[in-house]
């Protein structure tokens, strides 16, 4: 089952995106541990979006896939200039944090809560993917 929704380019809309994930997790009797890492990785990608991305579009759209094995949220911002998350270096959390570089932590804790994060750029749209395997 797959549906696509419009979030207003806007941090706010936060509490939409939670509350349209608490339906899915709801309906679909996802557990605690599972909610929690999704509401983590969907709360770190769509605020970089609205924070990071000039656009030329006021709504960023929200793609949510549930199946029975996973579930796959994936976000694409319209008409965007070029950035590819993946160019970042990793964060060394090793390191003590006046030693850190501020940048690049939430896209770390997106990788360490999710199993699979993609990223693709076309024709001016950013397309991020996340995929969660149920229960896992």
């Amino acid at each position: 089952m797959t549906e696509t929704h419009q979030l207003p380019r806007q941090i706010p809309a936060l509490q939409e995106l939670h509350g349209l994930l608490r339906q899915y997790y709801e309906r679909f009797s996802i557990d605690e541990k599972t909610a929690f890492c999704l509401d983590l990785a969907a709360e770190e990608i769509f605020t970089n979006m609205v924070r990071h991305n000039e656009s030329d579009s006021s709504t960023i759209s929200m793609e949510v896939d549930f199946s029975e094995s996973r579930i796959r949220l994936r976000w694409v911002d319209h008409g965007v200039t070029p950035f590819d998350p993946k160019a970042l270096p990793a964060v060394d959390v090793t390191r003590p944090m006046e030693e850190r570089t501020p940048g690049g932590l939430g896209l770390h804790l997106v990788k360490s809560v999710v199993d699979q994060v993609s990223y693709v750029y076309e024709d001016g749209d950013m397309h991020v993917e996340v995929v969660k395997e149920v229960g896992a």
